[in-house]
């Protein structure tokens, strides 16, 4: 563009010498064939024979030029004409347009010149290269575009087999671990229930009843479990942070031990591994706490939001007067992974950090997951909402 107008430029100063043996109408030639090439640099027409004539009018514009004057570089017009012929247009029309142009500045010359057979040769030889240039430029120029499709598109296609492969491969995890551990856990809510029903009938401690049917309800959970794993695996929703609640009143009926859940701030979008991984991090905690605190023992859960970030806080603490280690034999939460070590790995496989700590009477836990914004819908708490049920929080 800055080129074409120092070109249009230098072609009108170059008129200015000969001034003196301009013919009548030379300016006004000059005027329209510049204001026309200015046109088609600077405000091109959409329509595509609004623009085919705009250059016709520039190059018509350089071969009257040449006949009025033509000792001036008026000329110069045509070829900038034939070269945005070239450019802008499939090779067939351009050349149809080109050559009408050709005949025009050909037509000029024998009007004009004493040596007509040189003067056309030259001319035309001058126009066949910069429209043979101008259209191996376009040429080039749509073989880079179809070269840059291409390479999205295989890309993409790379793209879509990994994708494939990950799945299949997750497919074949989601089976074994429903052919595993599934069928040995559905194995166990059988057979605890029968037990259940044989100890209510032979009249056992109600105690042992009570506790057989904490076991049961645990075993279902972890079947319950199970089954979200192999549904993530096959590419379902995973758990997330509006899911805590629920967990907070399941540990409830599993154990004894006091929980509260508190929510502070507006809660953002999370990412599906950031949000499993909060949910499993107050899972793991909420599980330790029932096999280290013991009956009677309380945990406070705080999750807060910011802009940025997401915090989780489990706190708990030992009953009054209650030995570190639990008085009896407890029935342990569903675990959600493998303790603090893979509770640090999911925080740094989703950009987030776990610190840990023994307090005065108990565990803490800190867990700080980075948010992402727009890729999932948030959940949406209450500011200071608090659910309070006996239940389990903190992690070992």
């Amino acid at each position: 563009m800055v080129l074409g107008t120092v070109c249009a430029v230098a072609v009108t100063v170059g008129m200015v010498p000969s001034m003196a043996q301009w013919r009548p109408g030379t300016a006004g030639v000059l005027l329209a064939g510049v204001g026309l090439w200015l046109v088609e640099l600077y405000r091109t027409p959409r329509d595509r024979a609004l623009e085919a004539a705009t250059l016709l009018g520039v190059g018509a514009a350089g071969a009257l030029l040449n006949a009025l004057a033509p000792q001036s570089p008026g000329f110069v017009l045509t070829f900038f004409a034939v070269s945005g012929l070239g450019m802008r247009f499939p090779l067939r029309p351009a050349a149809v347009l080109s050559a009408v142009l050709v005949v025009a500045v050909d037509i000029g010359i024998a009007a004009t010149s004493a040596q007509v057979a040189t003067s056309v040769t030259t001319s035309d030889l001058g126009l066949a290269f910069v429209f043979v240039a101008a259209a191996a430029t376009r040429s080039a120029r749509a073989a880079n575009a179809r070269t840059t499709v291409l390479l999205t598109e295989l890309e993409e296609s790379r793209a879509a087999q990994e994708a494939s492969a990950a799945m299949a491969e997750r497919a074949r995890l989601a089976r074994e671990i429903h052919d595993i551990l599934a069928h040995s856990l559905s194995g166990q809510v059988m057979s605890l229930e029968a037990t259940r029903m044989l100890a209510e009938r032979t009249g056992a401690d109600p105690r042992v009843v009570a506790e057989i049917e904490r076991a049961h309800r645990l075993a279902k959970d972890g079947l319950a479990e199970a089954r979200r794993a192999v549904g993530a695996l096959r590419g379902e929703a995973l758990p997330g942070p509006e899911r805590l609640p629920q967990l907070v009143r399941d540990a409830q009926a599993a154990q004894q031990v006091r929980a509260t859940l508190e929510v502070h701030g507006q809660a953002q979008p999370l990412g599906p591994e950031a949000g499993l991984c909060l949910y499993r991090t107050a899972q793991e905690a909420l599980t330790n706490t029932a096999k280290h605190a013991g009956r009677g023992a309380s945990a406070h859960l705080v999750l807060r939001w910011s802009p940025d970030t997401v915090q989780l806080d489990v706190t708990d603490s030992r009953r009054p007067g209650s030995a570190t280690a639990p008085e009896s034999p407890t029935v342990a939460l569903p675990s959600g992974g493998y303790g603090l070590t893979g509770l640090r790995e999911r925080a740094e496989l989703a950009g987030g950090s776990l610190t840990t700590g023994l307090t005065e009477d108990g565990f803490r836990l800190s867990l700080t997951l980075p948010t992402r914004h727009g890729t999932d819908s948030p959940w949406t708490p209450s500011v200071g909402q608090e659910h309070g049920t006996p239940t389990a929080g903190g992690a070992r």
